[in-house]
C-alpha cells in the first residue's frame, strides 16, 4: 500500500449530497491547535473554525442545501465511572477505540480512559476506506 502525503489530524467526518444525490464525504482536520478545516477529496476547503462547534456550524451553514450531516460515530463513555448515556463520539475517538484490542483508549483532552460503542456502519466503512487508501 502506498503511503499518501501527510495530512493534518483527522477529527470528524460529515456527508453532503451532490446534484445527482451521490454521497460526498467531508473530513474535518486540525491544521493547527486553534484551526479546524473541512477537507473535500483530501483538499482543504475555505470552511474552517477555531473550535469544533464553530467548524461544524460553519459547515452546516455552508453546505445546508447539500444536506450536510455529521457521521454517527457512536457514543463515547468515560471510565472508570461509566456515564450510562455517553455522549456523541467524534470520528477520531471512534478510530482510537475501535483500533485498541479491548476498545479502551486514553483520551488526552479528557484525561480519562474511554471507549466508544454503537458507531454507524457508514462511519466504520469510511474508516476502512481511508485506511485502504492511506489517508488515515
Amino acid at each position: 500500500m502506498e503511503k499518501r502525503p501527510s495530512l493534518p489530524k483527522l477529527i470528524h467526518a460529515a456527508t453532503i449530497r451532490d446534484a445527482h444525490g451521490k454521497c460526498i464525504y467531508l473530513l474535518l482536520r486540525q491544521e493547527a491547535s486553534n484551526h479546524l478545516a473541512w477537507f473535500e477529496n483530501h483538499v482543504a476547503s475555505p470552511i474552517s473554525g477555531i473550535t469544533l462547534a464553530e467548524a461544524i456550524a460553519k459547515g452546516r451553514k455552508h453546505w445546508q442545501a447539500q444536506g450536510f450531516s455529521t457521521l454517527g460515530c457512536g457514543f463515547r463513555y468515560t471510565l472508570p465511572e461509566r456515564d450510562e448515556h455517553g455522549c456523541n463520539a467524534l470520528f477520531h475517538q471512534m478510530i482510537a477505540s475501535y483500533s485498541s484490542s479491548n476498545g479502551v483508549y486514553f483520551d488526552e483532552e479528557l484525561g480519562h480512559n474511554c471507549f466508544v460503542n454503537y458507531a454507524s456502519l457508514e462511519a466504520r466503512n469510511l474508516w476502512e476506506q481511508l485506511k485502504r487508501d492511506g489517508y488515515n
